[in-house]
């Protein structure tokens, strides 16, 4: 029984990995769901579920992302200077407000998630059909803003879980004036710090409850976290490379389908 729980974490983190390396997302949109749902079968109580299915995506987003930065720093697709600017200011966010999120009542820390996803379903449609832009050098006053948006970027990390790359591929896309596939390269730096930093925190927060189950590192399920960081690591360099050769808009838009089914299950299990 446990080798199968494990290979459904390592299949899960293996599409994951694809994700993040394709479009920039550290994998959260589709890891905080299913952890909320196969985390039951642990036996874990309602109220712990999300903060455990929160860290445990933030720490399998990091090693997917870092895959991910890898084979677009190959290809070299990515911008390090901006990445790394953003990334920075995405930390302080993601450190400090993770341990506002774990003081959340859990159906809060749900309808948050579920509004985040509805972002990521219309970014995804409005992708469909956008000209790029040529890679020029990002305007000055671009680097002004970029306290505000990796703010931003970590407040998405700390409260649903997810990387930030929901928001940081438009606006490296448009007001760092990247081209569309070097924004999703380099969202992958920036989701590096925003996730990791984020899971530490829930880990130094979580080691403080002492009612946590079995092989947890403070609000992270080892158990799942492994398996689908492994998986995520495999196939995130595969994710890369398909989106440095592909156009992906059909893609986008049955992943943006995907998206919205799942927010309307996670709104449905809070009115319910």
């Amino acid at each position: 029984m446990e080798i199968l729980v494990a290979a459904a974490y390592l299949l899960l983190g293996l599409l994951v990995g694809f994700i993040a390396g394709a479009f920039g997302l550290g994998g959260g949109v589709i890891m905080v769901p299913a952890f909320l749902y196969l985390f039951k079968f642990h036996g874990f109580s309602n109220e712990i579920i999300p903060f455990l299915a929160i860290g445990t995506s933030l720490f399998a987003s990091t090693a997917a992302s870092s895959a991910g930065t890898y084979r677009h720093l190959k290809n070299k697709n990515l911008n390090i200077k901006v990445g790394i600017l953003f990334g920075l200011f995405a930390v302080v966010a993601s450190s400090s407000l993770s341990f506002v999120a774990v003081s959340l009542p859990a159906k809060t820390l749900k309808l948050i998630f579920g509004f985040v996803l509805i972002l990521v379903t219309i970014r995804l449609f409005m992708q469909n059909g956008i000209k790029d832009v040529e890679d020029q050098k990002p305007a000055k006053y671009s680097y002004l803003f970029a306290p505000i948006f990796g703010g931003m970027v970590g407040s998405l990390s700390a409260f649903a879980g997810v990387g930030g790359g929901i928001i940081a591929v438009p606006i490296l896309h448009y007001i760092f004036k990247l081209p569309f596939k070097k924004a999703i390269g380099t969202s992958n730096i920036i989701i590096i710090f925003s996730a990791f930093a984020a899971a530490v925190s829930y880990i130094i927060t979580g080691l403080q409850n002492s009612s946590l189950p079995q092989f947890t590192l403070g609000y992270i399920f080892l158990l799942a976290g492994i398996p689908a960081g492994i998986g995520a690591i495999l196939s995130a360099g595969m994710g890369a490379q398909y989106s440095f050769v592909s156009q992906n808009r059909k893609l986008k838009i049955l992943f943006a389908l995907l998206i919205l089914l799942v927010d309307l299950k996670i709104f449905f299990d809070v009115l319910n």
